[in-house]
C-alpha cells in the first residue's frame, strides 16, 4: 500500500500543448515525473488518444522546447469512415 502512495505522489500533473496541422490545437493534461516526460507520454499515445494529425507537443508555455519530430511523426493520412468511402 505505502508503495502505492509513493508512485502516486511521484506522478505530477502538465497541461500539454498539442499542436495540430487540419484542427486547432488540443491542450491536455500529461502526467509524469517531469513536464518532458509527461509531453513524451502524451506524444508516443497521440494516435490512441485521437491526434492523428499532432506535429509536435510541448508544455504549455514552452513552446521552444518540443518534442523532436522523427520520421514515425510525420502526420498521416486522416482514418476512413463511413459507408461508401474508399
Amino acid at each position: 500500500m505505502l508503495l502505492q502512495v509513493t508512485q502516486l505522489t511521484m506522478r505530477n500533473e502538465y497541461p500539454i500543448v498539442v499542436e495540430r496541422q487540419f484542427n486547432p490545437n488540443s491542450q491536455v493534461r500529461g502526467f509524469g515525473e517531469t513536464a518532458a516526460a509527461a509531453t513524451q507520454k502524451i506524444w508516443d499515445q497521440r494516435r490512441d488518444l485521437g491526434y492523428w494529425d499532432a506535429r509536435k507537443a510541448y508544455p504549455q508555455g514552452q513552446e521552444n522546447h518540443s518534442v523532436p519530430q522523427t520520421q514515425s511523426a510525420q502526420t498521416e493520412e486522416a482514418p476512413k469512415r463511413g459507408v461508401g468511402r474508399q
